[in-house]
């Protein structure tokens, strides 16, 4: 019997019969076609580098009409390169920025706070000072006692 490590096996063609044994160097190399059924299979594509409004939702999830908001926002921190109508973001820096705002989420009471004391502040400067009224829950609400005008009957 021969040894197998210094041979290959052959199988003839037309199915498996009884395998042939040939001599060949030990430097040989072997090759296999694989049969592997398309459903089986994941591609899957590197990030790419730049985010635009076409790419941005399947990257991040993120609707292109958030993204164009978000990047043409006053003080948005990231340089935006514009190709015609096309915006483009570093994706790792994007995804850094939206970290950071999830991170640090500021409250509307906050903000509203913030913004009470920077106008008191306005108005003190100014020898001012703030007069709380109580809200009436509506917009366009008379102030109280006072009469809807209305046109005189014809």
């Amino acid at each position: 019997m021969r040894a197998i490590d210094r041979g290959s096996l052959v199988t003839p063609a037309g199915g498996w019969s009884r395998p042939q044994v040939i001599d060949q160097p030990a430097t040989a190399t072997a090759t296999a076609t694989l049969a592997i059924p398309l459903d089986g299979l994941t591609i899957t594509a590197p990030q790419p580098e730049m985010l635009s409004q076409k790419n941005v939702e399947a990257v991040t999830g993120i609707p292109a009409r958030v993204f164009l908001d978000t990047i043409r926002a006053p003080g948005f921190p990231l340089p935006v390169t514009k190709l015609g109508k096309l915006r483009l973001v570093q994706r790792e820096a994007f995804v850094s920025h939206l970290q950071a705002l999830a991170t640090a989420p500021a409250s509307r009471g906050d903000a509203e706070a913030d913004e009470h004391t920077r106008v008191a502040a306005v108005l003190a400067s100014a020898g001012l000072e703030p007069v709380l009224r109580a809200r009436t829950g509506r917009a366009g609400a008379p102030p109280d006692g006072a009469r809807r005008g209305r046109l005189p009957p014809k």
